[in-house]
């Protein structure tokens, strides 16, 4: 056997003992078989009884049984594997299945199993404790887990082999781990006992007995691979299922001289966690990265790249490399993209963001432009910058530069200025709040933009503010702060602003939410007063453009909250009386005219009250 094969092996192992456990009861007896009353020296299986019930990985009930002809459960089996491998059952991740309560008797078991990815539930969110073990199954576990392979899938003698099985079952077959019900029948639909399991484990155990090795972390560079394995300094691996998405003949191109930090156990490819992709495409065709894999980042270190569908989990980071143009299409992204400062101040490069998602956008690249067709939670374009564009929505832009050509085609919800800063602004679109902080700031605003609330400084002149607000003043329809001639009622130049909102003394509508899907419909149908209360911990960035209350119930939210309401007035509590929480992220609130309470709140990140 091969060491890929090897490795294989010992994934067989951690599933088998799963599968061996499964033959266990809690409560052992006697070490030896033949204290079994129902398991004489007769029993077709009594060999392989012993020799797992000598090893102690499986035993017999109170009475001096041990019921070889009795089906297995999948709770059962999840009890004795984790204890099997030593697994802490105690602290442990819910995997929430819908069956299994944290207060199930084999829930630690469940859990830690699940957590280490050696079992799985169904689509349904359950994990169905209860049902037995079928001999289809049982085949594709050992096929998979012991690399077994056949030479020739259609010689086998059964007639009732279905397609999906037929490999595994020709696997098993030619290893001699079975021989069928009968002569020319597998009996696929019927359930496994725990006497033929036992018989399953030491054939399979006997194929070759390969040792056990920890999980590693290795960084390679991508010379080649196949289908189903890829050598990294020398030595041969096999991919898990789950990393074949990523090493696709179609993605041969994109992965050439690509830098990749990767999971090994046993031989095995088990997860992809970062990648560096150093493959650039031409000016005429991109190079395209292609994959429903989740990584834990991406860095793109060369120009003309496509990423397509893929999900990450930390950050995104576009190198200096990247001069023309780059694009991301149906692609989630958890943490920030950072878009690298370059040398080259003379690129123009295009960040096309296509059908994705992404965190905050951090823009220390200058002379770029980023094309979005859906909203950027946040742009934070920073010091180095001097001239972008932008083409889409975001609902925050943060400018930390001294001083800035914007140009593009816009729609912020919030436009942020809390430095003094030099700031052409050409846009055209709208921007609903811009928020100037310094009285230094100095914006020309082109003919195109509208911005339908300015709020300024006080002791500062929207004159001095807004450098052609003679020009201009017909596009900013209500300004908020400064001294006269503005002191917070409109301009002359545009329409009203709108009365301060009746904030209403209790909730009016309650929504109780338990992940972050139920979070964002909640907060799109919540109205001042409503209250939002969580059940569950939940990741997500909350944006609240009314004064709801959020019940954290004593649970964290992982992520930012924004408050944005600078035209509502009087009290209120971000949490109701008596409740508690955590905010991981940052707390960001701009009501200047809101007395707000954080009682009961605890933020990990950043407070800022603007």
């Amino acid at each position: 056997m091969s060491k890929s094969s090897k490795s294989k092996y010992l994934k067989a192992i951690t599933a088998m003992a799963l599968m061996a456990s499964t033959v266990v009861v809690v409560a052992p007896i006697a070490s030896e078989a033949s204290s079994f009353k129902d398991v004489q020296r007769t029993h077709p299986f009594y060999d392989e009884i012993k020799n797992l019930n000598d090893r102690g990985i499986i035993n017999g009930f109170q009475n001096g049984t041990f019921k070889p002809e009795q089906n297995l459960t999948r709770g059962q089996a999840a009890k004795i594997i984790a204890g099997v491998l030593g697994l802490d059952t105690s602290n442990v991740s819910n995997p929430n299945f819908k069956d299994i309560p944290t207060t199930h008797l084999y829930f630690g078991a469940i859990a830690a199993l699940k957590q280490e990815g050696i079992i799985d539930g169904y689509e349904d969110g359950t994990f169905r404790q209860d049902d037995f073990i079928q001999r289809n199954h049982v085949a594709k576990i050992l096929e998979n887990a012991f690399n077994l392979k056949a030479s020739n899938a259609n010689s086998l003698p059964f007639t009732d082999v279905r397609a999906h099985y037929k490999e595994a079952i020709a696997a098993l077959y030619e290893n001699n781990v079975t021989t069928g019900k009968t002569a020319t029948l597998f009996d696929g639909s019927s359930n496994v006992t725990r006497g033929q399991m036992a018989a399953f484990i030491t054939r399979s155990e006997a194929v070759e007995h390969p040792t056990i090795q920890p999980s590693q972390s290795v960084t390679f560079e991508v010379e080649e691979y196949t289908a189903n394995e890829i050598a990294i300094n020398g030595t041969t691996y096999l991919f898990d299922d789950s990393v074949k998405a990523i090493f696709t003949t179609e993605n041969k191109i994109a992965l050439t001289g690509a830098k990749i930090t990767a999971t090994i156990k046993n031989g095995v490819v088990t997860k992809v966690n970062n990648v560096v992709l150093n493959k650039a495409g031409s000016a005429e065709m991109g190079v395209v990265f292609n994959t429903n894999a989740t990584l834990d980042s991406i860095t793109i270190n060369a120009d003309g790249v496509i990423v397509k569908n893929v999900s990450v989990t930390g950050n995104a980071i576009i190198t200096s490399n990247v001069k023309t143009k780059m694009e991301f299409d149906g692609t989630a992204i958890t943490g920030d993209l950072i878009i690298a400062d370059a040398i080259d101040s003379q690129s123009k490069p295009v960040l096309k963001i296509k059908n994705s998602r992404t965190g905050k956008v951090h823009v220390k690249r200058n002379n770029i432009s980023i094309v979005s067709d859906t909203v950027i939670p946040e742009v934070i374009i920073t010091a180095a910058v001097s001239a972008i564009n932008i083409d889409g929505a975001a609902t925050k832009v943060t400018i930390e530069s001294t001083k800035l050509k914007m140009t593009g085609n816009v729609k912020f919800e919030r436009l942020l200025l809390p430095t003094a800063v030099e700031l052409a602004l050409n846009a055209v679109g709208v921007v609903n709040y811009l928020t100037v902080l310094n009285p230094d700031t100095r914006i020309t605003i082109g003919t195109g933009l509208l911005i339908n609330e300015l709020s300024i400084p006080a002791g500062s002149t929207v004159s001095k503010i807004i450098v052609n607000y003679a020009s201009v003043a017909s596009q900013i329809k209500a300004i908020i702060g400064g001294s006269s001639p503005s002191t917070g009622v409109p301009n002359t130049g545009g329409g009203n602003v709108a009365p301060d909102p009746v904030i209403p003394p209790e909730k009016v509508n309650e929504f109780n939410v338990k992940n972050a899907e139920e979070l964002t419909q909640a907060l799109k149908k919540a109205k001042a007063g409503d209250l939002i209360k969580l059940t569950a911990q939940i990741t997500a960035d909350v944006a609240l453009t009314d004064l709801v209350m959020i019940d954290l119930n004593g649970h964290t939210l992982k992520g930012n909250v924004t408050i944005t309401v600078p035209t509502a007035s009087g009290k209120y509590s971000l949490m109701p009386s008596g409740s508690t929480g955590t905010i991981s992220g940052d707390l960001i609130i701009y009501a200047p005219k809101v007395n707000i309470s954080l009682d009961g709140l605890t933020v990990e990140g950043n407070t800022i009250i603007e």
